[in-house]
């Protein structure tokens, strides 16, 4: 069975780039660009991660973070994927850490530990 990926990221090349590289992985991607649209697909779809990116408008990551934990508890893992360096990030309740700019190997692997 194929596991579904939910992507969370305001920038569209970052977006495109991580969709891609999952899908050449055999993973199925639902990529999003906002906070919103990411809790409508949170549960309707089956997804087995969210890569959630902390910087965006309207719904900051952390933000994302703590209402799609209320929605799905702790049955979907989910890992940051930001610019913010990890040591000024919030780690709490959260199962993963991806630092961009990433390369494909820690993107990859990192995903592969949660899935």
């Amino acid at each position: 069975m194929v596991k579904k990926i939910l992507v969370v990221d305001d920038i569209k090349e970052d977006l495109d780039t991580i969709k891609s590289i999952l899908e050449k992985e055999g993973y199925e991607v639902v990529a999003v660009d906002n906070g919103a649209d990411a809790l409508d697909n949170l549960t309707s779809n089956g997804i087995g991660l969210l890569l959630i990116d902390i910087k965006m408008p309207t719904l900051s990551g952390y933000d994302l973070l703590r209402l799609a934990r209320e929605k799905v508890n702790n049955n979907v893992p989910m890992i940051y994927i930001t610019i913010v360096p990890q040591k000024e990030v919030d780690m709490d309740n959260i199962d993963g850490f991806i630092q961009k700019p990433f390369t494909l190997n820690t993107l990859i692997s990192e995903v592969k530990k949660h899935i």
